[in-house]
């Protein structure tokens, strides 16, 4: 478990390791050479995990009662990993998760107003990869470019 650099310092409240190196640089302008720290910022946990950025989750729940607190994690629990998409209709999302019809609307306008959730069409959302995505960096750039053009184009 302890394969990284020992200069590296990990960082629980961010979940990051984070270094410190040396380097020399030149400013082309004035040929000056500056001798700066260069950070190194390292995440774990880049491959194939469910991630969920609390902070901004936090914000988006604003003050949720723990019914709606059941319909987001109805929602969470039954997102498709492959393409961040939740597809269910206010009815199935509202049996799944044990509230009533009104409940499960409302939840789910707040969490398209507070941009957790994208709707694609009719019973189709897409999760905001910012917030939460299962994958790589990688899959999160190309989640993240979809999210953002079909945002656009709203």
């Amino acid at each position: 478990m302890n394969n990284y650099d020992k200069s590296m310092e990990y960082v629980s409240s961010t979940q990051t390791l984070i270094g410190r190196q040396r380097k020399r640089l030149q400013d082309l302008d004035t040929g000056e050479v500056m001798e700066v720290d260069q950070i190194t910022k390292r995440a774990l946990g880049q491959k194939q995990f469910w991630k969920v950025y609390l902070i901004d989750l936090l914000q988006i729940l604003g003050v949720m009662d723990s019914k709606k607190i059941d319909v987001l994690i109805y929602i969470l629990e039954h997102t498709q990993s492959q393409t961040n998409t939740y597809i269910g209709t206010l009815r199935s999302t509202a049996s799944g998760a044990g509230v009533s019809l009104e409940t499960a609307r409302l939840t789910i306008d707040k969490l398209i107003r507070n941009n957790f959730l994208m709707k694609v069409q009719n019973g189709v959302y897409q999760v905001n990869p910012n917030i939460m995505m299962k994958g790589t960096e990688h899959k999160k750039q190309m989640l993240l470019s979809y999210y953002e053009d079909t945002t656009r184009n709203d």
